[in-house]
C-alpha cells in the first residue's frame, strides 16, 4: 500500500514538472515570447509579462468632453423626472456615450449601489441594440412618437427600457426603477442636440 502511494506521489510530481515547461518549436530557438508555429497547425502563445489590456471605458467630467472624444454632437435628454442629476459620463470604446442619472447618489459612481433610482441613457452612431440590457421582458411593444419608432420593454403598464433611432443616432433609456409609458414618452420627446449639456 505504501509503495502505491509513493508511485502516485512520484507520478504527480513528474506531471507537475512537465506542466511547468512552456512549449517552443523544436527546430527554431525561442524568440522572446512570440507565438511559435508547431507541426499539425497548432501554435502556443506565451503570456506577455506585465501586459495590461486597455480599458474600453473612458471616464469624463462633462458630456461635452465625451462628445468631443467621440466626435459627435449628442442628442441628450432635456427633461427628466424631478430630482435626477448626472452622476457619471463615460464612453465605451469611442462608440457609445453613456450618462447615468441618479435620484439618490450611490457609493459607486458608474452604477448606483445604494438602491436609489437611476436611469442609464446611451447614445451612439452604431446600429442594433446598444442598451446592454439582456433581461427577458414580459411586454415588448413598438409605438411611434412624433414619427419616430420607439420600442418599449417592461410590463403591462411600466417601462424598463426604451430604444429608438433618430437623426442618425441610436438611443436607449434604461430605467432601474420602471416608469410609466407616459413618463418615458415625455423624456423621449424632449431629447435633442444640446452642445452645452454638461455635468
Amino acid at each position: 500500500m505504501t509503495t502505491r502511494i509513493k508511485i502516485l506521489l512520484v507520478a504527480s510530481l513528474a506531471w507537475a514538472t512537465i506542466g511547468s515547461y512552456s512549449i517552443t518549436n523544436a527546430h527554431n530557438p525561442s524568440n522572446g515570447g512570440d507565438s511559435m508555429p508547431m507541426t499539425g497547425g497548432i501554435s502556443v502563445e506565451s503570456a506577455e509579462p506585465n501586459f495590461i489590456m486597455p480599458s474600453p471605458v473612458h471616464v469624463f467630467t462633462t458630456v461635452k468632453e465625451a462628445a468631443d472624444y467621440m466626435n459627435i454632437t449628442p442628442q441628450m435628454p432635456k427633461l427628466l423626472p424631478v430630482g435626477f442629476n448626472i452622476q457619471s459620463v463615460i464612453t465605451l470604446e469611442k462608440d457609445i456615450l453613456q450618462v447615468v442619472y441618479v435620484y439618490e447618489p450611490g457609493v459607486e459612481p458608474y452604477y448606483n449601489q445604494a438602491g436609489g433610482a437611476y436611469i442609464i441613457y446611451r447614445s451612439s452612431k452604431l446600429t442594433g441594440d446598444i442598451s446592454g440590457d439582456h433581461k427577458i421582458h414580459k411586454v415588448i411593444e413598438t409605438e411611434r412618437i412624433d414619427g419616430t419608432k420607439v420600442t418599449f420593454k417592461g410590463s403591462d403598464k411600466m417601462v424598463y427600457l426604451a430604444s429608438w433611432m433618430k437623426d442618425g443616432q441610436n438611443h436607449s433609456l434604461d430605467f432601474y426603477r420602471p416608469v410609466t409609458r407616459d413618463v418615458a414618452k415625455a423624456i423621449i420627446r424632449n431629447i435633442g442636440e444640446e452642445k452645452s449639456h454638461t455635468k
